[in-house]
């Protein structure tokens, strides 16, 4: 009997590793949020607080999908029915080890999502800047500017 395997499995459970650091690098409809959503869940069910757990992508909307893939695989987990796709299954597994971890330690992840971190490279940053406003030497807010030709003559 032959088993059909997914061309880049064994660097798939790699990702899934959580000594080693990775990135997903892929064509669209690849399966990189899926596994974002996987690694994720996996270091989630292994920390103290959630806020220990960061994944930054380049775009608000990559970090949308990803929160809400999050969210929906902890409601998924909240049945007892597993579901019969291997990547699902392996999913709703992992979201279940958090579920259990979350309510150990009393996180609320599920009506406290803002405790979830999933941003941008820019919005990151940005939080960093306002954690040392003195250091990052940002009299005020940091903002985007879309022409910074004027700064750049400053």
């Amino acid at each position: 009997m032959t088993i059909l395997t997914v061309p880049d499995e064994i660097a798939r459970r790699r990702a899934l590793d959580p000594a080693r650091s990775f990135i997903v690098q892929a064509p669209a409809g690849a399966g990189k949020t899926g596994l974002l959503t996987q690694r994720y869940l996996l270091l989630l069910s292994t920390v103290d607080r959630p806020e220990e757990v960061l994944a930054i992508t380049f775009t608000k909307k990559a970090a949308a999908e990803m929160r809400a893939r999050v969210l929906a695989a902890l409601t998924q987990a909240a049945s007892d029915t597993s579901p019969l796709e291997a990547h699902e299954k392996q999913t709703w597994e992992l979201a279940r080890r958090v579920r259990a971890r979350d309510a150990e330690r009393g996180w609320h992840i599920e009506e406290n999502p803002g405790r979830l971190g999933i941003q941008t490279i820019d919005a990151f940053c940005l939080s960093l800047t306002r954690q040392m406003p003195l250091l990052s030497r940002f009299g005020a807010p940091p903002m985007i500017m879309d022409d910074a030709a004027e700064l750049h003559r400053e």
